[in-house]
């Protein structure tokens, strides 16, 4: 009988061990420039296997999502004998969304836990504008919320 028992607690502990965090973390926003962002419009600057998630994250709250950030040929005229020629972005605003993979899995689901950051970035300065954190789930996990909603809800909040 105590055998039956020590198996037992030894399949629990080994299914839950993937299971130590019981919520995902806060999301931390550091803000490094303070600007009027305008229209809630972005594009993806990194290839990641959350685009689709995050992209419907964002759509929730409220952004357009372009699949990838476009270009314009602009001609201005800089004096009557000099024509200028650029390429101009159409959309201002680029997200890149990271992923480390912290070592900790979810258990009983195929999904993990990892450390999050986003970044936003004005393509027109080239210049990081915000960087969010968090830590959680790559999807449902168990008692753990995937990290998607909760980081496009603080870009909102802040933007």
């Amino acid at each position: 009988m105590k055998i039956y028992i020590k198996i037992v607690l030894i399949i629990l502990s080994t299914a839950l061990c993937g299971c130590v965090m019981l919520k995902s973390s806060d999301v931390s926003v550091s803000n490094l420039v303070k600007s009027g962002k305008g229209p809630k419009v972005v594009t993806f600057m990194n290839n990641t296997q959350y685009i689709a998630d995050m992209s419907i994250a964002l759509s929730e709250q409220g952004f357009i999502v372009k699949p990838m950030p476009s270009q314009q040929e602009v001609m201005e005229l800089q004096s009557q004998s000099r024509i200028t020629s650029y390429k101009e972005a159409t959309t201002r605003w680029g997200i890149t969304l990271e992923a480390r993979y912290t070592g900790m899995d979810c258990a009983l689901t195929e999904y993990s836990i990892h450390n999050f950051t986003l970044m936003l970035i004005d393509i027109t300065n080239n210049q990081i504008v915000m960087v969010l954190k968090q830590r959680g789930s790559d999807g449902p996990c168990t008692t753990i919320k995937p990290v998607f909603g909760t980081l496009a809800g603080a870009l909102s909040t802040n933007w």
